[in-house]
């Protein structure tokens, strides 16, 4: 399975004395699953400004990322001005690529999540570990 990487979580998933993101990073290590990403320039920017270049690059290199479809920044500009949160892109990334996980603290994005992806789920704590299941990666 695909799970999708929000940049609010990124200084918690690199902080390996996070126990909620640790699940997270274990089922990244352990290859059951890729976080899925999108070449557009709002996530290389949300990459840089969350100090991820050299993570996504590392990632890469380890088959643990997925690159995903064509057709993103079209389904954003389609949704902007629909969902409530500033994270159109998300959402475009989700519906592109059928992903139903969200690693997010984001009330808002958590929200238009669940409203606009069928099945959306959203993981904030190790409680929700249960919603990382083995590699279905579209």
């Amino acid at each position: 399975m695909c799970i999708i990487l929000d940049a609010d979580c990124y200084s918690r998933f690199r902080n390996l004395d996070n126990e909620d993101m640790e699940p997270v990073r274990k089922w990244l290590d352990n290859r059951n699953g890729k976080i899925i990403y999108s070449n557009t320039r709002k996530f290389k920017k949300e990459w840089e400004k969350g100090g991820m270049d050299r993570w996504v690059i590392e990632r890469k290199r380890a088959g643990q990322l997925k690159l995903a479809p064509p057709g993103v920044e079209e389904k954003e500009t389609e949704l902007k001005g629909k969902v409530r949160s500033n994270d159109a892109h998300i959402i475009a990334l989700a519906l592109i690529a059928k992903v139903k996980v969200l690693v997010s603290h984001d009330i808002e994005l958590g929200k238009d999540f669940k409203n606009y992806v069928v099945q959306g789920k959203v993981y904030k704590t190790k409680k929700h570990k249960r919603l990382l299941k083995n590699d279905l990666c579209p």
